[in-house]
């Protein structure tokens, strides 16, 4: 996590905070969201809430960098299993390896609170250029790459391609999320976003693969 201290009750009290504020963020919206809001949904009083960040900015801020954390884990995916089993679900299985599952609904939340602030909050709007979108692109070409190593895909397709195609779906997915469109307790499951990559992944192999499913 971002947030480390050697004080295990601090530590836990900034998580509760964070955690509140993620989901009144995604329920209410940042600017709708009041600091004594949050403290009463974490159980403290207001001025407590300022003994661990100094303003609602500062927690939107730790939530960002969070969230980069979690995104920068698929930077380096182990895929050795590739090699005996060039398939879109096991291309998915050995990237989220690095995925804490658990944690899905809550790190979709974060998306949630990310997409709905890019167009009103500075702070995330330069977020999303230099982490959220540039990140997405980086992850695709790091898996694209590892596969035509491996001679799974062809070592001729065209890897910008589809790694734009990647990135504009997954962006297509968060503001679906955002817009509350389709099955949201799927979204939120983490089960929309790993069939959409399953498609893509399967799409792929098919036009590009060395090696069919």
């Amino acid at each position: 996590m971002v947030i480390m201290n050697k004080n295990t009750n601090e530590l836990s009290t900034k998580q509760r905070i964070l955690k509140s504020a993620v989901y009144l963020f995604a329920q209410k919206g940042y600017t709708e969201t009041t600091i004594r809001e949050l403290a009463t949904t974490v159980g403290l009083k207001e001025a407590s809430i300022y003994n661990h960040f100094e303003s609602k900015n500062a927690i939107l801020e730790y939530i960002l960098e969070e969230y980069a954390q979690v995104s920068r884990k698929f930077e380096r995916p182990n895929l050795p299993t590739l090699k005996e089993n060039p398939t879109a679900d096991n291309i998915l299985s050995c990237l989220m390896l690095s995925f804490p599952e658990d944690m899905m609904e809550y790190y979709l939340k974060e998306l949630h609170v990310i997409m709905h602030e890019q167009h009103r909050n500075p702070i995330v709007r330069k977020f999303m250029s230099e982490h959220y979108i540039l990140g997405t692109e980086k992850v695709y070409k790091g898996i694209i790459d590892k596969l035509i190593e491996f001679n799974i895909l062809r070592p001729d397709m065209d890897a910008d391609f589809w790694v734009k195609i990647h990135s504009s779906l997954i962006y297509s997915f968060s503001s679906r999320l955002l817009l509350g469109i389709g099955d949201s307790s799927a979204d939120y499951s983490g089960m929309g976003m790993y069939e959409l990559m399953r498609g893509m992944c399967n799409l792929m192999l098919e036009k590009c693969g060395v090696i069919k499913e």
